[in-house]
């Protein structure tokens, strides 16, 4: 075999050296440096080449500090021999220096990217834990910043993705004050070892945001391996597209987690949007953190009272029900009497700014009877999903024909009973609607069109095709003056911006409300039943009401004597919609004006 030669034995020991790290690489040029020196030195001595007689220790730290410098001799130093020893010398320095800077440069520059790129430790406490992160998508984190108002807060950010990805999607899209502290953790949330640097046991909240269930469910069993033993759990919210009983009731209620599902949400908002235009933006302003929202409070002044002196009395905000035993009661009899324990649900802008003004007990007027809702002739759903059922039994009653396009046979054979559960009349039109004569001829007697996400193609691909919809019926719209108002289901955030109607057509996108209700949920527990009471399919729900619909004429009165005659008639009076503000809350005591075209947000029943 042929021999290596010295280069190439010299080539594989820096090699060797190099693959050791920085602190090998150090050594070899320290020990370099000090060999030259040294050799330097020691020529210097034997030669005589210093006149001033110094001893070799002096001589060795002058060259040392020499090469340190990268000084090189002048002409008339000394002979050749002294030029050329210290000229060896101010190369060897200059070369140390550079490389020293160059691995010390390199060394600290790859700390950093490993420091961006590794997840950090979480030392902090109380602090919120998202498990699962979707690009496009930021309202729940714009939600809980908003929630925290103007306290410093920690947001754990846990998901499989590159930490530096996730952050600067985020910092692009979502405004984060300093008082925010968000930290993003690259992690399988599925497994425990990787969220132990998330502190979980030490967390305040913690939000499953994950849209496929099976790894919700396993991100939940890892979660409850880490706390295993633990006393205590913090708060814990779980979103499912479809139907949570796959989870054991023991298990919810003896952990104290809290999940919803997020499909029915938005089919039951879709249903009273779609003829009531207004009341999701008015319901999106009541569950988002900006301006009202509602609180639970304790208040023992009530105790013994009827509802209807504790709605009545309520200044700076609105007692809009009562939480006992678990259960939440929104606009009871206003006979019920008030319990000790009752914690009453109160819309207001900050939590305790309401006030109690218990002098004078007011007993309502006899109610109104309100004028009845006209008929609608026609509701048009164009799409079907698997909430089909739950979009139709939650539509009002005073629709006369109820058709249903865009589906075929089979899919309305498997997503939908032969007999709904609806007091309208069921058409199927199984005519294409991707042909404009055919989309023309269906809107001609419609009033409301309701536009369903195919929740068998992906999110992107149904929202383009949903999208593409919008924009012929529009054109239809406007061509022909027609009068219907379209709802529109869109699955990604970022495509509802994109379709974004200046008009004030309503446009429900379910991760929007998702992430609302799981923020709301995430900062009090008892939200949630809150939320389910008010989106069931009976009891007391958010309405749009028109002047004429309660029997009220454009007129100025004081905001406390609309709350009174509202409540007469068994509304509860939260806010007010204008042409120009899309919710204006009505809590405090003050003048308001009633113009034509007004309506007002209110919580009754049907």
């Amino acid at each position: 075999m042929k021999k290596d030669t010295l280069l190439q034995r010299f080539r594989y020991w820096i090699d060797r050296r190099m693959a050791r790290g920085t602190s090998s690489m150090v050594k070899l040029l320290v020990t370099t440096v000090l060999s030259s020196v040294l050799i330097v030195s020691v020529l210097v001595l034997v030669f005589s080449l210093h006149k001033d007689g110094k001893s070799f220790l002096a001589i060795f730290w002058d060259n040392f500090r020499s090469a340190m410098s990268s000084s090189f001799p002048s002409s008339d130093s000394g002979g050749l021999l002294y030029i050329v020893l210290y000229t060896f010398l101010g190369l060897i320095g200059m070369i140390f220096t550079g490389m020293l800077i160059g691995i010390f440069s390199s060394t600290i520059r790859g700390k950093l990217v490993d420091l961006q790129k590794n997840n950090p430790k979480i030392v902090t406490h109380d602090h919120v834990v998202v498990l699962g992160f979707r690009y496009g998508e930021y309202a729940l984190l714009e939600q809980l910043i908003q929630a925290a108002g103007r306290s410093k807060r920690t947001i754990v950010v846990a998901e499989k993705l590159e930490r530096t990805d996730m952050e600067q999607a985020v910092r692009l899209n979502v405004k984060v004050p300093r008082r925010i502290h968000l930290t993003f953790i690259k992690a399988d949330i599925t497994n425990p070892h990787d969220l132990e640097c998330c502190a979980i046991p030490r967390a305040k909240s913690l939000i499953y945001y994950v849209e496929d269930k099976g790894r919700a469910v396993k991100s939940l069993l890892a979660v409850s391996a880490l706390l295993k033993g633990q006393e205590t759990w913090p708060k814990m919210v779980v979103s499912f597209n479809s139907d949570s009983s796959v989870l054991p009731t023991n298990m919810l209620a003896e952990k104290n987690i809290r999940t919803f599902h997020a499909g029915n949400v938005v089919a039951r908002t879709i249903a009273r949007a779609a003829t009531q235009t207004g009341v999701f933006e008015a319901f999106m302003e009541i569950i988002n953190f900006r301006g009202h929202e509602f609180y639970f409070e304790k208040i023992p002044q009530l105790e013994g009272r009827t509802f209807a002196q504790a709605a009545l009395s309520c200044e700076g905000g609105v007692i809009a029900g009562f939480e006992r035993n678990g259960a939440v009661f929104l606009s009871p009899a206003p006979e019920t009497v008030l319990e000790k324990d009752d914690e009453f649900v109160v819309f207001e802008e900050d939590q305790g700014r309401f006030r109690l003004a218990l002098t004078d007990p007011f007993l309502p007027p006899k109610p109104v009877q309100a004028p009845p809702l006209a008929e609608i002739p026609e509701v048009l759903i164009i799409g079907i999903n698997r909430e089909i059922t739950t979009v139709l039994r939650e539509l009002p009653d005073n629709i006369r024909t109820i058709r249903l396009a865009g589906l075929t046979p089979d899919e309305r054979a498997a997503l939908l009973p032969e007999d709904p559960d609806t007091a309208s009349e069921i058409v199927e039109d199984y005519r294409p609607v991707g042909r404009d004569d055919v989309l023309m001829d269906m809107v001609q007697q419609a009033r409301h069109l309701i536009l369903l996400s195919d929740d068998a193609k992906s999110p992107e691909e149904a929202d383009t095709e949903v999208m593409i919809r919008i924009m012929k019926l529009r054109d239809i719209k406007k061509k022909y003056a027609l009068p219907f108002s379209i709802t529109a289901e869109i699955r990604c955030e970022n495509n509802r911006r994109l379709i974004h109607d200046e008009s004030g057509d309503d446009f429900v996108v379910a991760t929007d409300m998702s992430s609302m209700i799981l923020a709301q949920v995430s900062e009090d527990p008892k939200r949630s039943t809150l939320f389910n009471e008010l989106l069931a399919e009976e009891g007391s729900e958010i309405y749009l009401k028109k002047l004429e619909e309660l029997g009220l004429t454009p007129r100025e009165t004081m905001q406390h004597l609309l709350r009174r005659e509202l409540y007469a008639m068994g509304y509860i009076l939260l806010g007010l919609r204008t042409k120009g503000v899309p919710f204006l809350p009505l809590s405090s005591e003050c003048r308001v004006v009633l113009k034509e075209g007004d309506r007002l947000v209110v919580i009754g029943e049907k």
